[in-house]
């Protein structure tokens, strides 16, 4: 997560004449720019985390986790958001926004909690009288319910006012509570930056459509590629081969995701195994099948919290018939012969052992 100090931000506030723009002026985005994850790379609108009882002073905030969800519910823009573990009570994660006048205040989010949400929105400003070393701070406490997914606009909160000793934290004068336009019209406008954020309570909770410094942030899921390999492309019919396969990121890092074999004759239609291989410790899906018949291979690799699904390449590979076995040809030798001696025959005249009848 993409940090800043909020009290260098609060003192870089406090020395910034009167009208000067703490950064680009708002210009809004024609589209909302994809994340696929916490960091935003704008120095005027990134998320952060405060404390929720003071910006000032300890213990410091805590960090949360963050985590790309589907949902939760139905997301404000596109299918997922960005989702955020606090990691104890007593913190607030947000975006931090620039303005170059309060009464231009400009920032929004929105957010969903299954279990409800207790937020913090502050606001720091500088106006035409504040003393050099001070700011004025305002505070509103922001509870969101479960069941759905809530606006929340920083411009429509009514805040409590205090001018603080950038220095020191202490309080050195306060004004009536009201909203950002109301406060600037009272007191004066000045640049400044605003923080609201969510978790106080411990729970975890979601954002999306996070809208600062002219640009609304869209949470999505990240970019995944999957291989795969055979350990040979040909072979004889019944012979088993075996397919390896991968995912990675964008940069390269191997995830581990679960991925199912398909496979279909050249031209038919795809057929799924019926369970997800799972990887090994290196992030290595692999299998073996027994083939028949020439045939095309690939992973899918199914939809999860935080990618899209997706497919490899197309491998073929192809199955010969295993080769005859040549018939038996003749017997060796040559075929027996008659047997020893004459054949006993019919026409041989009456047996020598009978002698001719008397007369």
């Amino acid at each position: 997560m993409h940090v800043r100090s909020l009290m260098a931000a609060a003192a870089a506030t406090a020395l910034t004449t009167l009208g000067a723009a703490l950064g680009a002026g708002p210009a809004l985005a024609a589209e909302p720019r994809t994340l696929s994850g916490p960091s935003t790379g704008d120095a005027d609108s990134y998320l952060t985390f405060v404390r929720c009882d003071s910006l000032f002073g300890s213990p410091a905030a805590t960090a949360p986790r963050s985590r790309i969800n589907l949902g939760p519910y139905s997301a404000p823009i596109g299918r997922r958001s960005l989702g955020l573990v606090p990691t104890g009570p007593g913190s607030a994660a947000g975006p931090y926004t620039a303005f170059a006048a309060l009464s231009g205040l400009d920032a929004s989010l929105s957010v969903a909690a299954t279990g409800g949400s207790q937020g913090v929105s502050w606001v720091v400003t500088v106006t035409p009288t504040s003393p050099r070393g001070t700011a004025w701070t305002g505070r509103a406490a922001v509870p969101v319910p479960a069941g759905s997914w809530t606006h929340v606009a920083s411009s429509a909160q009514t805040y409590e006012w205090t001018l603080v000793d950038l220095a020191t934290g202490a309080v050195l004068d306060r004004a009536p509570d009201g909203t950002p336009a109301a406060f600037a019209s009272a007191q004066g406008d000045g640049p400044g930056f605003a923080v609201t954020g969510f978790g106080c309570d411990g729970r975890p909770f979601n954002l999306d459509a996070v809208h600062g410094a002219g640009t609304t942030y869209d949470f999505e899921g990240v970019q995944l590629r999957t291989s795969v390999d055979v350990d040979v492309r040909q072979v004889r019919t019944g012979d088993k081969v075996t397919i390896t396969g991968a995912v990675a990121d964008a940069a390269g890092r191997v995830t581990g995701d679960p991925l199912v074999l398909q496979t279909r004759v050249p031209g038919g239609a795809w057929t799924s195994a019926d369970a997800a291989v799972l990887a090994d410790k290196d992030g290595v899906t692999r299998t073996s099948v027994e083939l028949q018949e020439t045939t095309e291979l690939r992973w899918h690799r199914p939809e999860s919290q935080y990618a899209d699904e997706g497919w490899s390449d197309v491998v073929t590979v192809t199955v010969t018939a295993p080769e005859e076995t040549p018939a038996e040809g003749p017997a060796e030798g040559p075929a027996e012969g008659p047997a020893e001696g004459p054949a006993e025959g019919p026409g041989d005249g009456p047996a020598p052992s009978e002698a001719p009848a008397q007369q």
